[in-house]
């Protein structure tokens, strides 16, 4: 046995740690409705949420990159295909995240776009003016759609996506361990 462990398997499991803890901190956020922090505490918690899911696929192919021996280690599926072909190989693994990042339904296109809302600007409520008040009070409008963040489906989204991301990286460990 080596004296030298490889750290990226815990990395990828801190990963998904983290991940869980902070749906954990959502799920505490949102049922706490009375505090008046309890939206900002539950948005920070699932854009946080997000970034662990996220780095903890960017981790699952650092660590099939020191199985496979690729320097420097890649960070996605497509940087772990070029490192393989270039060597002549291919990467299994790598083929079936990018199969999924394909199907816009996966798990795999579902966290990149949340990943990739992380990054846009907050929009700011649109305000409608009463023309006829002297006063002109503005209103803002809220959007009340099934799939904004916090509602139940965005929360069951992210629980699913924790889940299969779990599962895929167990099912690769068990392969590599076959192989």
């Amino acid at each position: 046995m080596s004296k030298h462990r490889n750290p990226y398997p815990s990395r990828t499991n801190q990963k998904l740690y983290f991940a869980r803890l902070q749906l954990d901190m959502l799920a505490e956020a949102l049922a706490d409705s009375e505090a008046f922090n309890s939206e900002p505490r539950a948005l920070s918690a699932r854009e946080a949420a997000i970034w662990h899911l996220h780095t903890g696929l960017a981790a699952l192919f650092q660590e099939l990159s020191k199985f496979y021996k690729v320097q420097p280690a890649a960070c996605s599926a497509q940087a772990l295909r070029e490192a393989m072909a270039v060597r002549g190989a291919r990467s299994p693994e790598a083929e079936i995240i990018l199969g999924l990042g394909e199907d816009s339904s996966s798990w795999v296109s579902r966290l990149s776009a949340l990943s990739a809302t992380c990054y846009e600007p907050i929009e700011l409520p649109e305000m409608q003016f009463d023309d006829e008040s002297p006063a002109r009070i503005a209103i803002p409008l809220v959007m009340t759609e099934e799939d904004q963040p916090l509602s139940a489906s965005d929360l069951e989204g992210l629980h699913e996506i924790h889940r299969e991301l779990t599962n895929m990286i167990r099912f690769f460990r068990a392969e590599l361990v076959e192989f």
